[in-house]
C-alpha cells in the first residue's frame, strides 16, 4: 500500500507529465495548422479590359489560377490594335479584395511602361508574379476563396 507521504510525489510528476504532453499536442497542432494554412490555394480570376478610345483588343489565354502561396505564377495575355493608327496604352489593374493587394507581388508586369502598337499589330504581354506568405498572418485570409484581378488598358498619348 502506498502511502499519503509517497502519493504527493507520484501525483506532482503525473501532473507534470500531462502538462508536458498538453504542451506537445499544442505545439503539433500549430504546426499541422501552419502547414494547412501554407498548402491554401486561393483561386486568382483575371479579367481585362480596354478604354473605350483604345480600339485594343485584349484578351487572357487562361482566366483561372489556382494558385499556392509562395510559387510563382507566370501568365499571358494576348493584345491587338484593332485600329487605323498607331495608338500606346498602358496597363492598370485592381484587386479585390482590396487588402489582397499588399500580398500580390508583381515581380515583372507589362503594365509598368507604355506599350505601342501599330494598326492590325498584335502582341503578346506577361505578368509574373506570386502570392506573399506574410499573407498567412491575415486572420482575414481565411474566408478568401477567390480574388479577382482586373487589368485596364488606358489610352496613353503617342508623342
Amino acid at each position: 500500500m502506498i502511502k499519503k507521504k509517497e502519493k504527493n510525489p507520484l501525483i506532482l510528476f503525473g501532473i507534470f507529465t500531462l502538462m508536458i504532453v498538453f504542451a506537445l499536442l499544442i505545439a503539433k497542432y500549430s504546426e499541422f495548422k501552419e502547414q494547412n494554412a501554407r498548402n491554401k490555394n486561393i483561386n486568382l480570376i483575371f479579367k481585362t479590359n480596354v478604354a473605350k478610345d483604345l480600339p485594343w483588343n485584349f484578351s487572357l489565354k487562361k482566366s483561372n489560377i489556382n494558385s499556392k502561396i509562395g510559387q510563382v505564377y507566370r501568365i499571358e495575355f494576348n493584345v491587338e490594335n484593332e485600329g487605323q493608327m498607331q495608338s500606346s496604352g498602358k496597363a492598370a489593374y485592381e484587386i479585390r479584395p482590396n487588402f489582397f493587394k499588399e500580398y500580390f507581388v508583381e515581380m515583372d508586369c507589362f503594365c509598368y511602361k507604355k506599350q505601342t502598337l501599330l494598326p492590325g499589330e498584335k502582341s503578346n504581354y506577361s505578368v509574373t508574379f506570386y502570392i506573399d506568405d506574410r499573407i498567412l498572418k491575415n486572420s482575414k485570409v481565411k474566408d478568401i476563396n477567390d480574388v479577382n484581378i482586373l487589368y485596364t488598358f488606358l489610352k496613353v498619348s503617342d508623342l
